[in-house]
């Protein structure tokens, strides 16, 4: 063989290590030494292929740990279990520095394991529903918001706290409550249109923070009775009616706020005029007919907390998570118990590695799940 051709198939070999290193990590080279840059896509898909069905499933939970520090117990759980998101609620938080600490570690571990990253939440809706206290800026209720009239506070008060959650390490605050009325001054109002304002403008704040935020409860629980944490409870409402009133603002705000900045929270409550038998977390009519289908959402859909006595009373763990994924949603909220987390699971993969049409339906929305991991990460 003449040297000229030598030299040219060593060249070509090495072009072609230089795109695969690429391909594989993502990384760009510099002006001197170019490398061709990895499309998301292609990246998602290549660490979805590269997961185990451990690592899909875990991908599907956000669960919540239980001291202020990665433990040993919460480590061990999230390692054994793969678990990919995790909640923090004021039993993990301290200071902000203590609370940065433990996201690092979180972060670091769930990457290592899983390859991408996690989302870490917080419910930080401002009023009575605010974390730490003690060490958070003030932030008013939603009422006391939208009683001001002025939809550029909510975004000035999503800016502050988005911008102190993210400097946490949190990034997805599961706000803004976009019910109309409910109570404890968690509703902007009972006007959809001045729902819709607010909430538009709060998630324009979020969005300049650089974190994530989430409407909820669709479609919608401000008619409700009984709170959901302690039992379920059936919204008494017609179709006609939800879809003037509670299910409005969602409609408006799914128009109008990019779905890769956000999530949808669905309620665990029954709505008899959507679906007779089920709560809304685990009913195919309103998750996919009505929010998919109809008002042509296609992002992230994320389950209330299973463990609120509206879920935990009435199905077994290991069913609810199965229940709520085959009926449309991307990841499945369990915050407070680590046996509930387990069980939940353990039935997801089960499930997974039993059931074909379960499995494919899985590995398109872990794609799905990692897409936007990877996308919140090059913004960051």
């Amino acid at each position: 063989m003449k040297k000229t051709s030598k030299f040219f198939i060593i060249a070509a070999v090495l072009i072609l290590c230089g795109i695969a290193v690429c391909y594989f990590t993502g990384k760009s080279g510099d002006s001197k030494n170019p490398v061709v840059p990895i499309k998301t896509e292609d990246k998602a898909q290549h660490i979805v292929d590269t997961m185990s069905a451990e690592d899909k499933v875990g991908q599907l939970l956000m669960v919540g740990i239980l001291t202020p520090s990665l433990d040993q117990d919460a480590s061990w759980q999230l390692s054994q279990f793969h678990l990919g998101n995790v909640i923090l609620f004021d039993r993990n938080m301290e200071s902000p520095e203590q609370v940065k600490r433990l996201t690092g570690k979180i972060r670091q571990q769930i990457e290592k394991q899983s390859g991408v990253m996690p989302f870490i939440a917080l419910d930080q809706e401002g009023g009575k529903v605010l974390r730490m206290r003690s060490a958070f800026p003030a932030v008013p209720s939603e009422a006391a918001i939208g009683q001001g009239g002025d939809p550029a506070a909510a975004k000035k008060w999503a800016v502050t706290t988005g911008t102190q959650l993210k400097n946490m390490g949190i990034n997805v605050n599961f706000a803004p409550v976009v019910d109309l009325g409910s109570p404890a001054e968690r509703s902007y109002s009972i006007d959809p249109a001045v729902v819709t304002a607010f909430a538009q403008a709060a998630c324009s704040g979020y969005s300049q923070a650089g974190i994530w935020c989430s409407l909820k409860h669709f479609p919608g629980i401000g008619k409700v009775k009984t709170d959901p944490h302690i039992d379920g409870d059936s919204v008494k409402a017609d179709k006609e009616e939800l879809m003037d009133q509670d299910l409005k603002p969602f409609a408006n705000l799914i128009k109008t706020v990019p779905k890769d900045t956000m999530f949808i929270m669905v309620s665990n409550v029954t709505f008899p005029a959507l679906d007779a038998a089920l709560p809304a977390c685990v009913s195919q009519p309103i998750m996919t007919d009505l929010l998919r289908n109809q008002l042509h959402y296609d992002g992230l859909i994320v389950s209330d907390d299973m463990e609120m006595g509206a879920m935990a009373k009435h199905y077994a763990f290991a069913d609810m998570g199965v229940m709520a994924i085959k009926a449309g949603a991307d990841m499945v909220l369990v915050c407070h118990d680590y046996g509930h987390e387990q069980e939940t699971y353990t039935g997801l993969l089960k499930a997974y590695t039993s059931d074909p049409d379960f499995k494919r339906m899985v590995d398109e929305k872990v794609l799905h799940i990692v897409r936007v991991k990877l996308a919140l990460q090059q913004d960051k």
